[in-house]
Protein backbone atom coordinates (compact mmCIF):
# COMPACT_ATOMS: atom_id res chain seq x y z
CA UNK A 1 0.00 0.00 0.00
CA UNK A 2 1.39 3.56 -0.46
CA UNK A 3 0.80 6.49 1.58
CA UNK A 4 -0.13 9.39 -0.90
CA UNK A 5 -0.82 12.61 -0.01
CA UNK A 6 -3.79 13.72 -1.88
CA UNK A 7 -4.60 17.62 -1.92
CA UNK A 8 -7.31 20.01 -3.37
CA UNK A 9 -6.79 23.98 -4.12
CA UNK A 10 -6.85 26.25 -1.03
CA UNK A 11 -9.32 28.85 -2.14
CA UNK A 12 -7.36 31.57 0.31
CA UNK A 13 -3.41 31.41 1.10
CA UNK A 14 -4.43 31.60 4.44
CA UNK A 15 -6.47 29.04 5.05
CA UNK A 16 -5.72 25.71 6.70
CA UNK A 17 -5.93 22.16 5.28
CA UNK A 18 -8.00 19.34 6.39
CA UNK A 19 -5.77 15.88 7.73
CA UNK A 20 -8.55 12.65 7.27
CA UNK A 21 -7.20 9.44 9.26
CA UNK A 22 -8.56 6.28 8.14
CA UNK A 23 -9.41 3.34 10.51
CA UNK A 24 -8.35 -0.11 11.01
CA UNK A 25 -9.09 -1.58 7.75
CA UNK A 26 -9.07 1.55 5.75
CA UNK A 27 -7.42 3.86 3.18
CA UNK A 28 -7.70 6.87 2.00
CA UNK A 29 -10.29 6.36 -0.05
CA UNK A 30 -12.28 5.79 1.98
CA UNK A 31 -13.18 9.19 2.43
CA UNK A 32 -13.99 10.09 -1.18
CA UNK A 33 -17.29 11.15 -0.55
CA UNK A 34 -16.77 13.08 2.74
CA UNK A 35 -14.40 14.80 0.27
CA UNK A 36 -16.68 15.82 -2.12
CA UNK A 37 -18.12 18.29 0.23
CA UNK A 38 -15.03 19.66 2.49
CA UNK A 39 -12.90 20.27 -0.07
CA UNK A 40 -14.97 23.00 -1.75
CA UNK A 41 -13.31 25.37 0.21
CA UNK A 42 -10.47 23.52 2.10
CA UNK A 43 -7.81 21.88 1.46
CA UNK A 44 -7.61 18.21 2.10
CA UNK A 45 -4.50 16.15 2.84
CA UNK A 46 -5.13 12.40 3.58
CA UNK A 47 -2.49 9.86 4.10
CA UNK A 48 -2.26 6.40 3.75
CA UNK A 49 -0.25 6.08 6.86
CA UNK A 50 0.46 2.74 7.62
CA UNK A 51 1.19 2.09 4.36
CA UNK A 52 4.74 3.28 5.03
CA UNK A 53 5.46 1.28 7.57
CA UNK A 54 4.25 -1.77 6.41
CA UNK A 55 6.42 -5.30 6.09
CA UNK A 56 7.66 -4.65 9.56
CA UNK A 57 8.18 -7.80 11.62
CA UNK A 58 5.52 -9.00 13.68
CA UNK A 59 7.16 -8.56 17.16
CA UNK A 60 7.95 -4.87 15.87
CA UNK A 61 4.90 -3.64 15.14
CA UNK A 62 4.17 0.24 15.09
CA UNK A 63 3.18 2.02 18.33
CA UNK A 64 0.65 4.62 18.00
CA UNK A 65 3.33 7.17 18.09
CA UNK A 66 5.19 5.56 15.25
CA UNK A 67 1.59 5.78 12.86
CA UNK A 68 1.56 9.97 14.61
CA UNK A 69 5.25 10.56 13.47
CA UNK A 70 4.07 9.52 9.95
CA UNK A 71 1.38 11.36 9.43
CA UNK A 72 2.96 14.42 10.79
CA UNK A 73 5.82 13.93 8.52
CA UNK A 74 3.15 13.55 5.22
CA UNK A 75 1.89 16.92 6.49
CA UNK A 76 5.46 18.66 7.06
CA UNK A 77 6.29 17.07 2.94
CA UNK A 78 3.42 19.26 1.93
CA UNK A 79 4.69 22.28 3.32
CA UNK A 80 1.86 22.32 6.53
CA UNK A 81 3.10 23.31 9.57
CA UNK A 82 -0.33 23.34 11.10
CA UNK A 83 -4.20 22.05 10.08
CA UNK A 84 -7.26 21.01 11.57
CA UNK A 85 -6.72 17.29 11.89
CA UNK A 86 -10.04 14.62 11.47
CA UNK A 87 -9.20 10.80 12.44
CA UNK A 88 -11.76 8.01 12.44
CA UNK A 89 -12.14 4.87 14.86
CA UNK A 90 -8.27 3.67 15.22
CA UNK A 91 -7.04 7.08 13.00
CA UNK A 92 -9.58 8.74 16.03
CA UNK A 93 -6.41 7.30 18.28
CA UNK A 94 -3.59 8.15 16.30
CA UNK A 95 -5.29 12.04 15.80
CA UNK A 96 -5.16 12.04 19.99
CA UNK A 97 -1.86 11.48 20.20
CA UNK A 98 -0.86 14.21 17.23
CA UNK A 99 -3.14 16.52 18.78
CA UNK A 100 -1.79 16.01 22.50
CA UNK A 101 2.10 15.78 21.39
CA UNK A 102 2.14 18.35 18.69
CA UNK A 103 0.16 20.80 19.46
CA UNK A 104 1.36 23.84 17.97
CA UNK A 105 0.75 21.92 14.77
CA UNK A 106 -3.10 21.15 15.62
CA UNK A 107 -5.89 23.63 15.48
CA UNK A 108 -8.80 22.03 15.81
CA UNK A 109 -10.00 17.85 16.20
CA UNK A 110 -12.74 15.87 15.18
CA UNK A 111 -13.07 12.33 16.51
CA UNK A 112 -14.91 9.96 14.86
CA UNK A 113 -16.23 6.65 16.44
CA UNK A 114 -13.51 6.78 18.88
CA UNK A 115 -11.95 5.31 21.84
CA UNK A 116 -9.23 5.58 23.66
CA UNK A 117 -7.93 2.14 25.25
CA UNK A 118 -8.19 -0.84 22.76
CA UNK A 119 -7.38 -3.46 25.85
CA UNK A 120 -10.78 -2.84 27.86
CA UNK A 121 -12.35 -6.23 27.60
CA UNK A 122 -15.35 -5.88 25.16
CA UNK A 123 -12.32 -4.54 22.93
CA UNK A 124 -10.06 -6.24 23.39
CA UNK A 125 -12.46 -9.78 22.76
CA UNK A 126 -13.91 -8.16 19.52
CA UNK A 127 -9.98 -7.53 17.95
CA UNK A 128 -8.65 -10.67 19.69
CA UNK A 129 -11.47 -12.07 17.49
CA UNK A 130 -10.46 -9.88 14.08
CA UNK A 131 -7.02 -11.05 14.62
CA UNK A 132 -8.10 -14.78 14.76
CA UNK A 133 -10.39 -14.16 11.68
CA UNK A 134 -7.58 -12.14 9.13
CA UNK A 135 -5.47 -15.52 10.14
CA UNK A 136 -7.83 -18.50 9.63
CA UNK A 137 -10.42 -16.70 7.49
CA UNK A 138 -10.89 -13.60 5.88
CA UNK A 139 -14.36 -13.84 4.13
CA UNK A 140 -15.63 -14.17 7.72
CA UNK A 141 -13.93 -11.29 8.78
CA UNK A 142 -15.10 -9.10 6.15
CA UNK A 143 -18.86 -10.54 6.89
CA UNK A 144 -18.42 -9.62 10.67
CA UNK A 145 -16.79 -6.13 9.49
CA UNK A 146 -19.97 -5.26 7.61
CA UNK A 147 -22.42 -6.93 9.91
CA UNK A 148 -21.07 -5.02 12.59
CA UNK A 149 -19.71 -1.33 10.52
CA UNK A 150 -23.11 -0.83 9.37
CA UNK A 151 -26.76 -0.29 9.94
CA UNK A 152 -29.42 -3.03 9.61
CA UNK A 153 -31.36 0.00 7.31
CA UNK A 154 -27.94 0.57 5.39
CA UNK A 155 -27.62 -2.92 4.32
CA UNK A 156 -31.59 -3.45 3.57
CA UNK A 157 -30.73 -2.06 0.31
CA UNK A 158 -28.41 -4.32 -1.04
CA UNK A 159 -29.65 -8.27 -2.55
CA UNK A 160 -27.56 -11.14 -2.04
CA UNK A 161 -25.72 -11.30 -5.15
CA UNK A 162 -23.95 -7.32 -4.50
CA UNK A 163 -23.32 -8.45 -1.03
CA UNK A 164 -21.26 -11.73 -2.07
CA UNK A 165 -19.71 -9.07 -4.59
CA UNK A 166 -18.56 -6.59 -1.85
CA UNK A 167 -17.18 -9.24 0.38
CA UNK A 168 -15.20 -10.77 -2.24
CA UNK A 169 -13.85 -7.92 -3.88
CA UNK A 170 -12.42 -6.81 -0.02
CA UNK A 171 -10.91 -9.91 0.37
CA UNK A 172 -9.29 -9.27 -3.47
CA UNK A 173 -8.26 -5.65 -3.00
CA UNK A 174 -7.47 -5.61 0.72
CA UNK A 175 -3.55 -5.62 2.21
CA UNK A 176 -3.79 -7.98 4.58
CA UNK A 177 -0.63 -7.72 6.47
CA UNK A 178 -1.07 -3.93 7.04
CA UNK A 179 -4.38 -4.72 8.13
CA UNK A 180 -3.20 -7.60 10.70
CA UNK A 181 -0.41 -4.88 11.61
CA UNK A 182 -3.52 -2.33 12.20
CA UNK A 183 -5.49 -4.49 14.39
CA UNK A 184 -2.69 -5.35 16.95
CA UNK A 185 -1.88 -1.32 17.33
CA UNK A 186 -5.98 -1.30 18.08
CA UNK A 187 -4.80 -3.71 21.06
CA UNK A 188 -2.08 -2.09 21.78
CA UNK A 189 -3.77 1.33 21.83
CA UNK A 190 -3.69 3.83 25.01
CA UNK A 191 -4.08 7.03 24.75
CA UNK A 192 -6.12 7.92 27.97
CA UNK A 193 -3.00 10.35 29.26
CA UNK A 194 -2.92 12.16 25.72
CA UNK A 195 -6.76 12.44 25.66
CA UNK A 196 -6.43 14.56 29.00
CA UNK A 197 -3.67 16.98 27.61
CA UNK A 198 -5.94 18.09 24.07
CA UNK A 199 -5.94 21.93 23.89
CA UNK A 200 -7.34 21.87 20.83
CA UNK A 201 -11.19 22.69 20.60
CA UNK A 202 -12.56 18.90 20.03
CA UNK A 203 -15.68 17.44 18.64
CA UNK A 204 -16.61 13.94 19.06
CA UNK A 205 -19.19 12.18 16.50
CA UNK A 206 -20.52 8.74 17.31
CA UNK A 207 -22.81 6.58 15.14
CA UNK A 208 -25.96 5.98 16.69
CA UNK A 209 -26.07 2.40 15.30
CA UNK A 210 -22.29 1.94 15.95
CA UNK A 211 -21.65 -1.55 17.04
CA UNK A 212 -17.83 -2.16 16.36
CA UNK A 213 -17.20 1.48 18.95
CA UNK A 214 -20.20 1.58 20.68
CA UNK A 215 -21.33 5.22 21.84
CA UNK A 216 -19.89 4.69 25.54
CA UNK A 217 -16.58 4.50 24.24
CA UNK A 218 -16.70 7.97 22.71
CA UNK A 219 -18.44 9.15 25.89
CA UNK A 220 -15.25 8.01 28.01
CA UNK A 221 -12.83 9.38 25.70
CA UNK A 222 -14.69 12.76 25.61
CA UNK A 223 -14.15 12.79 29.43
CA UNK A 224 -11.05 12.87 29.21
CA UNK A 225 -10.60 15.86 26.94
CA UNK A 226 -11.33 19.45 28.10
CA UNK A 227 -14.38 21.14 26.84
CA UNK A 228 -15.19 18.85 24.02
CA UNK A 229 -18.34 18.59 22.26
CA UNK A 230 -20.51 15.94 21.16
CA UNK A 231 -22.89 15.10 18.14
CA UNK A 232 -24.53 11.71 17.16
CA UNK A 233 -25.45 11.35 13.42
CA UNK A 234 -27.58 7.77 12.49
CA UNK A 235 -25.12 6.20 11.04
CA UNK A 236 -23.38 2.54 12.01
CA UNK A 237 -19.26 2.47 12.56
CA UNK A 238 -18.59 3.17 8.78
CA UNK A 239 -20.28 6.37 8.53
CA UNK A 240 -17.76 7.85 5.82
CA UNK A 241 -19.95 5.12 3.55
CA UNK A 242 -23.48 5.00 5.32
CA UNK A 243 -23.64 9.03 5.79
CA UNK A 244 -21.12 10.78 4.27
CA UNK A 245 -23.08 14.02 4.05
CA UNK A 246 -24.40 13.86 7.30
CA UNK A 247 -20.85 13.33 8.61
CA UNK A 248 -19.32 16.50 6.16
CA UNK A 249 -22.38 18.37 7.20
CA UNK A 250 -21.17 17.82 11.31
CA UNK A 251 -17.77 18.67 10.61
CA UNK A 252 -18.26 21.25 8.67
CA UNK A 253 -20.55 22.69 11.51
CA UNK A 254 -18.33 22.62 13.86
CA UNK A 255 -15.39 24.56 11.87
CA UNK A 256 -18.42 27.07 11.62
CA UNK A 257 -19.14 27.42 15.18
CA UNK A 258 -15.12 27.71 15.82
CA UNK A 259 -15.61 30.41 13.00
CA UNK A 260 -12.60 28.24 10.97
CA UNK A 261 -15.11 28.61 7.95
Amino acid sequence: MTSEVEKFELSSEEELPIVLLHGTSGESEDWSRVVEQIAKNRSVIRPNYFGRIAGNDRADTPAISDLAARVVDAARADGRVRFDLVGNSLGAGVATFIAAEYPEMVRSLVLISGFSYGSDPRMRLQFGLWLHLVQTDKIALTMLLLTSGLSREFLLVFDEPTLDGVIKDFVASSDWPVIEEAIRVDISLDVRAQAQKIKAPTLLITGKYDHIVPSAYSEDLASLIPNSKKVEISSGHLSFLEKPLDLAAAILRFYKDEQYG
